[in-house]
């Protein structure tokens, strides 16, 4: 048994979030630190992308002022903790969505996007803006994943 070594099998996954917004970061103590440090305000610019909505619209999801954001993008300044908080969850829902509609991208912006009366009437990107929201999304998908009714 002397020199056997452990290999694991398996890379643990990256963490939500991080590959729609370009971030280089393998796993959640990365993320903080991007979060904590500020994202800068292009990641905004990849989520918009990837969603097909218009950075407006993004900024007023993130409850982030043009004038901030633009403000910010000029001088190459960070967005604050706060802010790309809100952000980081919008992309981690995101992610969260593709990853149920196996990757359809198409069928995942449609769920994203249409108001549905289980979220009180709100689009589950809507009911993303804060915390406990978008836990409850990423937790409802993974329910409804493994065909727990919800």
């Amino acid at each position: 048994m002397a020199g056997q070594t452990f290999t694991p099998t398996r890379s643990p996954a990256m963490p939500l979030g991080v590959r729609i917004l370009h971030l280089e970061a393998e796993n959640d103590l990365r993320v903080a630190q991007y979060i904590n440090e500020g994202l800068l305000p292009s990641v905004l610019e990849h989520l918009a992308e990837h969603l097909r909505m218009s950075v407006s619209d993004l900024l007023a999801l993130a409850g982030i002022k043009s004038s901030t954001y633009f403000e910010r993008k000029r001088r190459r300044r960070p967005l604050s903790p706060e802010e790309s908080s809100r952000v980081y969850r919008l992309a981690k829902v995101v992610e969260a969505t593709e990853a149920y509609f196996e990757g359809d991208r198409e069928a995942a912006r449609r769920w994203l996007l249409n108001k549905k009366m289980a979220l009180g009437g709100e689009a589950p990107l809507e009911f993303a803006r804060t915390p406990e929201g978008s836990d409850y999304l990423i937790r409802l998908l993974g329910r409804m994943a493994h065909g727990i009714p919800s």
